[in-house]
């Protein structure tokens, strides 16, 4: 993997971290597309949703794990905590911290990020925030 794939990739995530859009669009190609389970998601609407996380957790830091790139993909396998401080799906703010793992891959096109799947358990997560009967 070369040095500015694995800084492109770690750049993206720590302006995510800092809540940086403009700095993490500074990234992303034109077209950009963004896959979550059955969603395809634009930039505007991953931001909406960057921010929306950062509402239920705002002190949440998402620390990369690992990195494995091949061509114009990269891997990266991820966890994310944060204090549960917002409510996410109606829920009272729990002041629990949230753990959450995830996985994106992340396709390049002429060293932007292009396209990504993020793969992450959300029942998981809605269980955590105790919006979802289980262990909240």
């Amino acid at each position: 993997m070369s040095g500015a794939t694995t800084a492109l990739v770690r750049a993206y995530f720590d302006h995510d971290n800092a809540g940086d859009m403009d700095g993490l669009s500074s990234l992303i190609a034109p077209d950009y597309r963004h896959h979550n389970n059955a969603a395809t998601l634009t930039l505007d609407q991953f931001k909406r949703g960057a921010g929306w996380i950062s509402e239920v957790l705002p002190d949440r830091i998402l620390e990369v794990l690992d990195v494995v790139a091949e061509g114009d993909r990269v891997a990266v396998r991820w966890v994310l905590r944060g204090t549960h401080l917002g409510s996410g799906y109606g829920e009272p703010p729990s002041g629990k911290t949230i753990v959450l793992h995830g996985q994106t891959l992340l396709r390049l096109e002429d060293g932007r990020i292009a396209e990504d799947w993020e793969a992450m358990d959300e029942a998981d997560l809605r269980t955590q925030l105790g919006a979802m009967p289980g262990e909240g």
